[in-house]
């Protein structure tokens, strides 16, 4: 079964540490394409498929060549894939932002809807615990 497309994807980082130095860099043909410390240009048609398997310790080294300036010789490269602004992150902010807002709502009308509610029960029979 096919999954159903979303309007807005995820955007993928590749973050390059080496010592006491890191970058952050955009996974995108366009950013990719445009990286301004590059050493050389990098082919975003020989791009793969799996948008992290792009991360490697030569994109880092072409992307950023000055990065392990500084630190240690036996320090070597380390990429790191990761993904911000999923659907799922967005929907659980969004879903405890609603939440939090109705409780604040209840909160500010409780005190004139809860009278209504019991006269209303009243008048219909009910009598409220005591």
């Amino acid at each position: 079964m096919a999954r159903p497309t979303v309007a807005k994807d995820v955007t993928n980082f590749c973050k390059c540490t080496c010592g006491q130095n890191s970058t952050v860099i955009e996974l995108t043909r366009f950013a990719l394409s445009h990286l301004p410390h590059a050493s050389k240009p990098i082919d975003v048609d020989t791009l793969m498929p799996n948008v992290c398997m792009n991360c490697t310790r030569l994109l880092c080294g072409i992307a950023e060549p000055q990065l392990c300036d500084g630190a240690a010789v036996d320090e070597e490269i380390v990429p790191l894939c990761f993904q911000r602004d999923s659907l799922q992150d967005e929907i659980i902010v969004v879903g405890f932002l609603m939440l939090v807002a109705g409780l604040l709502v209840w909160t500010a009308v409780r005190g004139r809807v809860m009278p209504v509610v019991n006269r209303t029960l009243e008048q219909n029979g009910y009598r409220a615990l005591e």
